[in-house]
């Protein structure tokens, strides 16, 4: 329950990091993109820590992530630092809307995380290669991490999702297993947003 909790208060502060480009990309939008602004969150801090280890500037440890996390706030607070008055009013004329996304994440994440609660086992279908790739980004220092199954050479298949997992697992200090399953809930519940 703890590391639900610990997911979804993550969740929200990525949101809200990254909702300042969500309002100026989507601006088209009646949200403004703040029902994307989590996804596009997630996105661009997993891609800055998996640029940045890549290219042996950050390493693969809670000190990269977290400044990762502050470089994607530092964008979000310049964007917003030039239209910041259009920005505050938007969220005070649609409450009505914001809150129906946070509810309507909630609503989801909670509803899969019980579903998944039900089945928690990591056993078939792809479940165990993906379980055993989110430990070998946990494990190794620096990207592309260790492949697993091969012993000295790296992974050569498509991770970053699994990077994107492995970022909310160290931050929140999830077991691995039960982050496992929280993901399931996570990408259900950005979906549905």
């Amino acid at each position: 329950m703890i590391s639900f909790l610990f997911w979804y208060i993550l969740m929200v502060v990525i949101g809200l990091l990254a909702f300042p480009l969500a309002y100026r990309v989507f601006s088209q939008l009646p949200d403004r993109g703040y029902a994307l602004a989590r996804p596009l969150g997630l996105l661009l801090w997993g891609f800055i820590f998996w640029l940045l280890t890549s290219l042996h500037v950050l390493q693969n440890d809670l000190g990269g992530i977290w400044l990762a996390l502050l470089l994607l706030a530092g964008v979000g607070i310049l964007v917003i630092y030039r239209d910041r008055s259009n920005f505050l009013d938007w969220f005070k004329t649609n409450r009505k809307i914001w809150l129906s996304i946070e509810g309507l994440f909630l609503i989801f994440f909670v509803f899969w995380a019980l579903v998944r609660s039900a089945n928690p086992d990591i056993v078939s279908t792809e479940k165990p290669m993906e379980m055993a790739f989110i430990n070998a980004i946990l494990c190794s220092p620096t990207f592309p991490p260790n492949d697993p199954w091969l012993s000295g050479y790296a992974i050569s298949y498509y991770y970053f999702g699994y990077v994107m997992v492995a970022l909310l697992i160290r931050v929140t200090a999830t077991d691995p297993g039960v982050a496992f399953n929280l993901a399931g809930a996570l990408w259900f519940a950005l979906t549905a947003t």
